[in-house]
């Protein structure tokens, strides 16, 4: 205890522990942002190196739990500043007095970067987050755009005729038994929008994801062979221990809202 008591009051050893505890948590956050930004990609980058329906994670965290890593530490850091601050509280007015020798000038400084920082620090608390629909877009590519890409097949396919030989009588017969390949088309691409409208991320849990689509969670793990015990476990848990894809939630539901 005496120790500890005499440590506190040596100030310069107290001073160098804190620093090196903020280098330590500094260097922290810095590794916790890369690890976020350039290992744990999310979207469309993620697709492209390791396909579909993949989450992935770093001692069993994602880059979402690693995001509030870095918060908590990031608090942490903050408490190391102000405690920096205190303790140095009489240097930075002696230097501040240097700097800028009129004391108007001198507070107005100080007023401006307080103000700063508070505003820095609670902005996130005041704001409005601007709301920005996703429900048309497919793969970063608007409905309009695809809307247009469509009328353009549809106008290849009704000036194709002129320009093909003309067939046999026998083999537009034949045809003639045979479905619109258009239309084909035209299904596959209703019920794959249909499942995709679902959006489904290996981050929610199987119970958030019923709730956000008033879908029965017993359906869905029904459905799955997955146990109705562990309906508030993240599906990208769940998807590595019983082998199922997002696409087949996203499947699941829409065949629920189709028969319901």
């Amino acid at each position: 205890m005496n120790n500890c008591v005499r440590f506190l009051k040596d100030r310069s050893k107290l001073n160098m522990s804190i620093d090196i505890l903020m280098l330590i948590v500094l260097m922290a956050m810095a590794g916790i942002g890369f690890l976020i930004k350039y290992v744990l990609v999310s979207g469309e980058k993620r697709n492209a190196m390791y396909g579909e329906n993949v989450n992935l994670e770093f001692l069993g965290l994602d880059r979402h739990d690693w995001g509030t890593v870095h918060l908590i530490v990031s608090i942490f850091f903050l408490a190391l500043i102000i405690l920096h601050v205190v303790l140095h509280w009489k240097m930075i007015l002696c230097v501040l007095k240097r700097m800028i020798p009129r004391k108007s000038a001198r507070f107005a400084f100080v007023g401006f970067v307080s103000a700063l920082s508070l505003l820095l620090i609670i902005f996130a608390f005041i704001i409005q987050p601007q709301q920005v629909s996703h429900q048309n877009i497919y793969r970063n590519r608007t409905s309009q755009e695809l809307n247009e890409d469509e009328n353009s097949k549809e106008i290849q396919e009704v000036e194709e005729p002129a320009q093909l030989p003309e067939k046999s009588i026998t083999s537009q017969n034949n045809k003639e038994h045979l479905p619109n390949e258009s239309d084909v088309q035209r299904k596959q691409k209703k019920n794959k929008d249909d499942v995709e409208k679902y959006d489904v991320q290996g981050t929610q849990s199987l119970h958030s994801v019923a709730t956000m689509y008033n879908v029965p969670s017993t359906h869905i793990c029904n459905e799955l062979n997955i146990p109705t015990r562990l309906a508030s476990e993240r599906l990208g848990r769940l998807r590595k221990r019983y082998g199922f894809t997002m696409s087949d939630v996203s499947r699941v539901i829409s065949d629920y809202k189709k028969q319901n």
